[in-house]
């Protein structure tokens, strides 16, 4: 009601009843959104900025996100907030007013008059509605969303000198060893269709696919790790010095990490991905982007990734450092998250 989208007269306020987005959430990045691609499906999330509804009609550019329901618009709206440093003081806060007054003060709207016309709302309706509020506290208590969870694929504040959570006496997730099938050869496999994948439960259909890290000097949390920090970086030094014969840190957060390998490298970013590749993107980790190491790349463009600090993996959300996780993203994902790669021209991963 305060928001464009849910005027019903307007041509262009088409983002809740088409998009069922409940209000200014535009694209940005998949993981942004873990629990609700978990809890209502791979395809309860687009950013391509195609589907009906995601279209911008106040001039402030962009596209909206695109949810398949209203229960997966609620869940994604409050999960896209919780990633987001401009709205923490809008998390866990039982006040209706002050989660509000939060939000307008990070600047979710650039109408002048945006956080007068929400406390207005609140006092005119949604007081009458403060009974589910106190239903939904009871149930889930007053902090339901961990602060640990609010960096998902993320390489913030990295501390190379941090061994937190790492663990030299490690169960066996070896993947078996790598795969060896070529790049623009299969179908992504019909079920593979999981938001991603431990070692441990990797779908015996991409294991022709795959990079394995156990297989090339990196002990599942435990040794052979460069800066032993669970973030996204140390996966893509740690693998990618195995993979290409470099030695040491890569200076970097996950957005600047192709870049950085393209100058090892002696060449520039590329837009095309490649069995071994360092890819970085620009989207998501709260400003730092992220980073991983391609592992394939289908005959639809899609690639399997190998990738560390997701809910998967990492010191963030997963809380064991010296891990790695697998997931596939298709050509508008790798699109929709600004995706690039670094790649040696003429050589190819010296893979194991």
């Amino acid at each position: 009601m305060i928001e464009n989208g849910f005027n019903f007269s307007n041509p262009n306020g088409t983002s809740l009843w088409q998009a069922h987005n409940m209000g200014g959430v535009k694209t940005s990045s998949l993981s942004n959104f873990p629990v609700t691609l978990e809890t209502y499906g791979q395809d309860s999330v687009d950013l391509s900025g195609t589907k009906p509804g995601a279209r911008v009609g106040d001039g402030t550019g962009g596209a909206y996100t695109w949810f398949s329901s209203y229960d997966a618009g609620i869940v994604g709206k409050a999960e896209f907030m919780a990633h987001q440093t401009l709205y923490q003081k809008a998390i866990n806060n039982t006040d209706g007013i002050a989660t509000l007054s939060a939000i307008a003060d990070g600047g979710w709207a650039t109408d002048g008059s945006y956080k007068t016309k929400l406390i207005a709302m609140y006092q005119t309706l949604g007081k009458k509605y403060q009974w589910l509020d106190q239903k939904a506290i009871e149930q889930y208590g007053e902090k339901p969303y961990q602060t640990s969870q609010s960096s998902f694929s993320a390489d913030t504040k990295r501390d190379t000198s941090s061994d937190e959570g790492a663990v030299e006496e490690s169960s066996d997730c070896s993947d078996g060893a790598s795969g060896d099938a070529l790049d623009g050869t299969g179908a992504v496999p019909a079920d593979a269709t999981a938001w991603g994948y431990k070692p441990d439960n990797l779908p015996q259909s991409l294991k022709p696919y795959i990079i394995d890290p156990s297989q090339n000097g990196l002990v599942y949390g435990g040794s052979g790790w460069v800066e032993n920090s669970g973030q996204c970086v140390d996966l893509t030094v740690s693998l990618g010095n195995r993979l290409w014969g470099h030695s040491g840190t890569v200076v970097g957060n996950g957005k600047d990490q192709a870049r950085a390998w393209a100058s090892i490298f002696g060449n520039s970013v590329k837009t095309t991905p490649k069995k071994g590749a360092i890819f970085s993107t620009q989207n998501g980790g709260g400003g730092y982007g992220h980073t991983g190491i391609v592992c394939h790349v289908f005959e639809d463009g899609s690639i399997l990734i190998v990738e560390q600090n997701t809910p998967l993996s990492g010191h963030d959300y997963f809380h064991q450092n010296n891990t790695w996780n697998y997931r596939i993203w298709t050509p508008a994902q790798q699109k929709a998250e600004i995706t690039t790669f670094a790649y040696p021209d003429g050589k190819e991963a010296n893979i194991k």
